[in-house]
């Protein structure tokens, strides 16, 4: 009888978009009720005719009652008027049938069966009144009513018979009492229908927050398949209408043929075995276009069904990423894969493949170790393996290896490197190989001219200790240390000279892609190199000796500053750096070219430790007196410098005041370094970088030599830096008085 009642109901169900979820269901839930009350007040006719036969129920009111209910039932297929209001009218409808059978029992005075027949019609309409009720004074309305109704009919027409009818007290009481349990079941009802609604709206609201489509499906066990709830969302995403009748067929509808019948038995597969649904296809959109759609659910085992809540995304996008990095992936000259942290291959690029003249099924799911490209020998396979380990733990492993290949082995730089998820644990591995067999051979030719530049380098160590050897003979340590840097200029930088010209010359000589070219280009990078080493030295010596013979006079910074720059900007083009000049007027009392070694030093320093589309500023300015007696008497209460020379200083001008310092300052974006480490920055030979690993080039010299030529000449440089961020220089001299300064000019202008 449920099976039946279940297959009338949904036939009975309401396809009208104009309607809430709530509303189709109340017009469905009233089509029901209607005809079974039409059908009950029929076939209740004969049982009452065979009851008392000579009892007034004229069937023409029986019709009319049943008509009614009939005729609203129809009108709700072909009305919208009907179907917005039809709860409203069959509540209506329930006041008329109350009060048509009340007629009926007071006629017939009350008798047992029409007093038990009004006592059941008074509790199921006043049940039906209460099912589509969304408020209490409806239901209490009507039980007002019957109740006052029955007892008119009892006031107007005197019981006959014990035997036959049934007693007035006991009639009104069991009415009171059927209209204290209605109403306390109606309010508990709509209390319920209250909780159910809002929860209800709060799934809504979360279903068409999500950003996919949310639905509920189900299948039942005669075979019936359908949807409960499709949300708002799936019309934005697929293009069609989310109403749950038809879903599943027009989901299909959009799904190209052949993975509409994979999508079709994935359901059903899901469906027999209880199991979770997953399913990515291509959806053509009503619009034309195109997307990717995925879908998941989860099952829930009911009675005589299984529910599927799930959710449906557009994951085009992702489709897009995922090709556009399946073809960089296969692109790439390198060997590359992915492993699981165990080492199980997962994906290698067509290179490696190729390489190995191999195909996915031979190697994915075999460790990486067992594969072809590692068969190079039993200790290449233990050390692979423990690479693969630590890298498992999170640590980038990188070394040389041999690969193996379909027809040889090459040399490779491989590396092995760890996908952390959000927590931090290693999800995926990737291996990649480079080739670098030509780089072998290329550092075996590097090598070579090594040697030779080693040999260079023997031959000036040896005349740096014949050097020593004459400062022990010399008479006095000071006119014995001028003798070594003499015979150290004559000797080393003579012969160095001649290495770097013959270098350039045979590299003018010969073609580029000669051997012979290449070796000449390393000696002659290499010889400059130890010029420049020699020529730091030798300055940094005279300077601590106090031999540097320098002459103060007015210097025009701000020209030097740009004659630097000019100088420097090939190699900062080269390096890809930007040299930018914000100078203005700037004279310094000091020697022109100790101020020349100072500006090329913190420029060339800049440049050297500022990466690819980084930026140097190069400043100059005069500072008012103001401003550089607030810089000296914080530089004095923080660091305590050398003595000047007797020498240094600035002058006096007229009025017996120093003048303006002379400001430098170099500004970069680069490498920087920790606050803490400036001070040992001005030690001899240090540099950020140190060893034979070290990543810069360079003496370690430069900002020693440009300290010690400032303090000589009463200035200093001061450094503000952070790591990873940049690092500003500033070096200040004595001012020059601007006057002086011009005078200067115009005689070296008369003497041009």
């Amino acid at each position: 009888m449920s099976r039946l009642l279940l297959s009338l109901f949904s036939l009975l169900r309401l396809k009208d978009d104009r309607l809430s979820d709530r509303a189709k269901f109340q017009v469905q839930m009233h089509r029901l009720l209607s005809l079974l009350g039409a059908a009950l007040i029929l076939g209740f006719a004969p049982l009452y005719a065979l009851a008392g036969p000579s009892g007034t129920d004229p069937l023409w009111a029986r019709f009319g009652v049943a008509g009614l209910l009939v005729g609203l039932f129809s009108a709700s297929y072909f009305s919208f008027w009907i179907r917005a209001r039809f709860v409203a009218c069959v509540q209506g409808a329930a006041y008329v049938t109350m009060g048509w059978f009340a007629t009926i029992a007071a006629l017939n005075q009350f008798s047992v069966d029409y007093a038990t027949g009004l006592l059941l019609v008074y509790v199921m309409l006043a049940a039906v009144v209460g099912f589509g009720a969304r408020s209490m004074s409806r239901v209490l309305w009507f039980l007002a009513y019957g109740f006052l109704l029955t007892a008119a009919g009892l006031a107007t027409g005197p019981l006959v018979g014990p035997s036959s009818s049934a007693s007035a007290p006991v009639l009104l009481g069991s009415m009171g009492t059927v209209a204290a349990v209605e109403g306390t079941l109606t309010r508990g009802w709509l209390r319920i229908q209250e909780r159910i609604r809002e929860q209800e709206s709060r799934f809504r609201g979360l279903a068409n927050s999500l950003p996919g489509a949310v639905f509920q499906f189900y299948a039942r066990e005669d075979g019936s398949v359908g949807h409960r709830f499709v949300s708002e969302h799936t019309e934005e995403i697929l293009g069609i209408s989310s109403d749950p009748d038809g879903f599943l067929e027009r989901c299909l509808s959009r799904v190209p043929e052949g993975r509409r019948r994979e999508m079709e038995r994935s359901i059903r597969e899901a469906v027999e075995t209880e199991s979770r649904w997953e399913f990515e296809t291509p959806f053509d959109r009503p619009s034309g276009d195109r997307i990717w759609a995925y879908g998941a659910s989860v099952p829930e085992r009911r009675e005589n069904e299984i529910v599927f809540n799930g959710v449906i995304l557009d994951i085009t996008e992702r489709k897009r990423r995922e090709r556009r990095l399946s073809a960089i992936f296969n692109q790439t000259y390198q060997f590359t894969g992915l492993m699981k942290p165990d080492g199980t291959v997962i994906e290698v690029n067509d290179t490696a493949l190729q390489f190995g003249d191999l195909t996915r099924e031979e190697v994915t799911g075999k460790p990486l170790w067992e594969t072809h490209w590692a068969q190079t020998g039993e200790e290449s396979k233990k050390r692979l393996k423990e690479a693969i380990q630590r890298a498992a733990e999170g640590k980038l492993v990188r070394y040389e290896r041999p690969v193996r290949g379909s027809e040889e082995a090459l040399d490779a730089d491989f590396s092995i490197r760890p996908v952390t998820d959000e927590e931090g644990d290693v999800t995926l591995l990737i291996p990649e190989a480079r080739d670098i067999t030509e780089l072998k051979e290329r550092e075996r030719k590097l090598r070579e001219a090594k040697e030779e530049a080693e040999k260079a380098r023997r031959e000036a160590e040896e005349a740096r200790r014949e050097a020593e050897e004459a400062k022990e003979e010399a008479e006095s340590a000071s006119r014995a240390k001028s003798a070594m840097l003499a015979n150290m200029s004559h000797e080393i930088r003579t012969p160095l000279t001649s290495v770097i010209g013959f270098a350039e010359a045979i590299g003018e000589e010969t073609s580029e892609e000669a051997p012979a070219s290449r070796f000449a280009g390393l000696i002659q990078k290499s010889g400059k190199r130890l010029l420049r080493t020699l020529d730091g030295v030798l300055n940094l010596s005279k300077l601590e000796a106090g031999r540097a013979g320098l002459t103060l006079g007015p210097v025009d910074l701000e020209a030097q500053a740009r004659e630097a720059a000019r100088e420097a900007s090939a190699k900062a083009e080269k390096k890809g750096v930007d040299v930018r000049l914000e100078t203005g007027p700037a004279r310094a009392r000091a020697d022109e070219g100790a101020a020349e070694i100072i500006v090329q030093n913190l420029l060339s320093n800049a440049i050297k430790y500022t990466e690819e589309g980084g930026t140097v500023w190069v400043r100059t300015r005069q500072e008012s007196r103001i401003q550089q007696e607030k810089s000296a008497g914080a530089e004095a209460s923080t660091e305590a410098g050398p003595e000047a020379g007797p020498e240094s200083g600035p002058e006096q001008t007229k009025d017996g005041r120093a003048p303006a310092a002379a400001v430098l300052e170099v500004e970069d974006t680069g490498i920087g370094m920790e606050p803490e480490e400036v001070e040992a920055m001005f030690e001899p030979f240090r540099q950020e970088s140190e060893g034979l690993s070290r990543e810069y080039e360079g003496t370690g010299l430069g900002l020693t030599v440009a300290q010690r030529a400032a303090e000589q000449m009463g200035g200093s440089i001061e450094v503000d830096t952070e790591k990873g961020e940049g690092s500003r220089f500033v070096a200040r001299l004595p001012g020059a008085d601007p006057k002086a300064g011009q005078d200067k000019a115009g005689q070296n202008r008369e003497d041009r």
